[in-house]
């Protein structure tokens, strides 16, 4: 993964997030007590997601002494994509913490899902941005767009399969884009076969035989073996998950 600064103590988040969460969004939204129209729509969300095998976490996902921020971005970090679901009757304070997750996804790069009602405006810089109309009027209709979204989504997965394959068959491999685009493709689908790719980048590095002492070659050695391992690690527990289920 590309390097994160911390939004606290400005440090490098030189290492993966500590758990990943393959074929799952990070969906923001106001979690205590959201407006009927909110809630609606976050029902819709999850019923289409679960439809296509599309897991939801959210600022409620986990807990613990880890500061909000740090755990919020590592959530972000963790998940293929991010959808922001708001009306005009969201909360104000509810909306600023939407408005700074959209800001931590962007700038990991995620794909942004922009899920709004009709009366409600989306953040001055998305205002380039598609976004997806609620209108209790038409439920049909923003079902529609939402089937469509994930497809888009899809695309998005092919595209990183398809660059991959050109990084990891070229005589000069960069090793780092090649990681990017195996983790993005592994977090958006699940599909295994891309951790074997992920082995095949540890493989060329091994081989490459980094000198001894280059401290960014090291760093990727690293994150391409914690990548694979947690993986296969969030696999087994989604597999465990799907047969609780």
């Amino acid at each position: 993964m590309p390097l994160v600064f911390s939004p606290l103590s400005e440090e490098i988040l030189d290492s993966p997030p500590k758990v990943l969460h393959p074929k799952c969004a990070f969906v923001m939204r106001q979690l205590g007590n959201p407006p009927d129209i909110d809630a609606r729509m976050a029902l819709i969300v999850g019923e289409v997601f679960a439809e296509r095998g599309v897991g939801i976490k959210d600022a409620g996902a986990s807990t613990g002494g880890k500061d909000f921020l740090e755990r919020i971005l590592s959530l972000i970090r963790g998940t293929g994509f991010t959808a922001a679901i708001f009306s005009h009757e969201t909360r104000p304070t509810a909306m600023a913490n939407i408005s700074l997750e959209l800001g931590f996804a962007a700038m990991c790069g995620k794909p942004l899902m922009i899920l709004k009602s009709k009366e409600a405006s989306a953040p001055s810089d998305l205002t380039r941005t598609d976004w997806i109309e609620y209108s209790s009027d038409d439920e049909d209709a923003f079902r529609l767009k939402l089937k469509q979204a994930l497809d888009g989504v899809g695309e998005l997965a092919d595209l990183e399969e398809t660059v991959l394959g050109v990084a990891l068959d070229a005589p000069s491999m960069d090793c780092a884009i090649a990681l990017e685009h195996v983790t993005k493709a592994f977090l958006l689908t699940a599909d295994e076969a891309f951790l074997a790719q992920g082995d095949r980048i540890g493989g060329r590095i091994a081989a490459a035989g980094a000198p001894a002492g280059i401290a960014d070659l090291e760093r990727l050695r690293r994150e391409v073996a914690t990548f694979t391992r947690q993986g296969r690690k969030a696999l087994r527990l989604r597999a465990k998950a799907m047969v609780h289920s």
